[in-house]
């Protein structure tokens, strides 16, 4: 997959976006463009290729005390240290993970047999959907003007990437403007996948926490999107073992979804059909 020419289109484009907003006084610097975070090798080679969806990279991935801590590869690397700059990012959940954040995606992750780290049968990849670049302030607190600069490119490059990497399931917890700017080929109307009305400690939620489902077509390749509430955090409405449970019925609802078209003869939903990545 390293040499998939849409990948190495992506990092080219990646550098280009963080150059291009050097004059842009919230970009962190030093620090690098995550075009993704995780091993991109051990995803390749996963029997169910998941991806999870933010926003834009955090602060707190270049800490000012030690910039590259998280990205040890990287300090000092350039453009054209494409297998460099890949490495970088292969190595971010061996190295020093901004653990906690990504927490919050990792029991539904495991729900599904898949993990940032080196734990379960598939490996998956984190992206951000507006922009490859760190910023201070965080999205949210950013101008309009400023976000513009940044998205306008940033999520033509998301799309991009998503064709390079060719995920089973896209996993997005993020406020539902950012649903609308998915360009990709719907395959149906979003249908409701799993809902919990009641806590953890069993008492009734106000209103039920349901995470939506919806096919589009990424390359050739039918592709689940699924759409969950985030709170201050992805997936902060509900916890770790509902997000255990959700993952599980994810992973059944693609497998099944999956079955029916092999039956059908609509898709191979294999790895096997784009070997030039």
């Amino acid at each position: 997959m390293r040499q998939c020419t849409e990948l190495r289109r992506a990092v080219v484009e990646a550098w280009r976006l963080f150059e291009s907003a050097a004059s842009l006084e919230a970009r962190v610097s030093p620090a690098i463009p995550i075009l993704f975070f995780g091993d991109i090798d051990a995803y390749a080679a996963s029997p169910q290729r998941v991806l999870t969806v933010g926003l834009n990279p955090s602060l707190n991935e270049f800490p000012a005390e030690d910039p590259f801590h998280r990205f040890p590869l990287a300090k000092g690397a350039h453009p054209e240290d494409q297998e460099r700059y890949l490495d970088a990012l292969s190595d971010y959940f061996r190295t020093n993970p901004y653990r906690s954040w990504f927490q919050s995606f990792e029991p539904l992750l495991n729900g599904m047999s898949n993990s940032y780290y080196d734990r379960q049968t598939s490996t998956a990849l984190h992206t951000d959907i507006c922009s490859p670049i760190a910023t201070n302030p965080t999205w949210s607190q950013l101008s309009e003007a400023e976000q513009s600069v940044l998205e306008d490119d940033g999520r033509r490059l998301w799309h991009d990437l998503l064709v390079a990497l060719l995920p089973n399931v896209v996993v997005l917890s993020v406020a539902e403007d950012h649903l609308q700017q998915i360009k990709f080929e719907s395959l149906g109307s979003c249908k409701p996948i799993h809902s919990f009305k009641h806590k953890l400690d069993g008492t009734l939620r106000s209103s039920a926490y349901t995470a939506r489902g919806c096919w589009y077509l990424v390359g050739n390749e039918s592709t689940l999107f699924v759409f969950c509430r985030a709170r201050r955090t992805p997936l902060g409405l509900i916890g770790n073992d509902h997000k255990r449970e959700l993952g599980t019925v994810v992973a059944k609802a693609y497998r099944n979804a999956a079955y029916t078209e092999q039956r059908k003869g609509l898709s191979a939903l294999s790895w096997t059909k784009h070997t030039k990545c």
